[in-house]
């Protein structure tokens, strides 16, 4: 920060009236549509239906974590707790394919699954997402 002094810094992407009034748009819409507690609504949901996918396939799900709409299914190569990349990548590619979008694997060795739809989503959308994501991990795990 010391190496610029007052007003000549060139950057103009923060800090101006745009940009202001598109904090404060945002900050609107989170209050007005109460987006945070649809997210506390609608986390659970997400955790529980992520548990049963790991109960269905406990040899290569290490660990699925959650909170509000965010959560992660960390994938492992079974009778292990090597991660297993691989099988992160198949799952995205089947949920891709049928219309779902998620985040690349995420982790240190890439082995984990994301899920973290808009704020804005519907019980029903979320549960469409989640059924998706079901079918996907199976076929996933069967090698299809």
């Amino acid at each position: 920060m010391d190496q610029f002094p007052p007003g000549s810094m060139t950057s103009t992407h923060t800090g101006n009236p745009i940009c202001c009034a598109a904090v404060v748009a945002n900050i609107r819409k989170l209050l007005d549509e109460d987006l945070t507690g649809n997210a506390a609504r609608l986390g659970p949901i997400l955790y529980a239906r992520c548990k049963a996918i790991q109960a269905r396939h406990p040899t290569v799900f290490g660990n699925v974590t959650g909170t509000g709409l965010v959560a992660g299914m960390q994938t492992i190569k079974p009778g292990t707790k090597d991660p297993d990349h691989d099988l992160a990548h198949r799952i995205i590619e089947l949920c891709y394919q049928r219309g779902l979008l998620l985040f690349a694997p995420v982790g240190a060795w890439g082995q984990t699954v994301k899920i973290c739809p808009p704020l804005t989503t519907t019980e029903e959308a979320l549960l469409e997402a989640c059924d998706v994501l079901d079918t996907a991990v199976d076929d996933a795990v069967a090698g299809k």
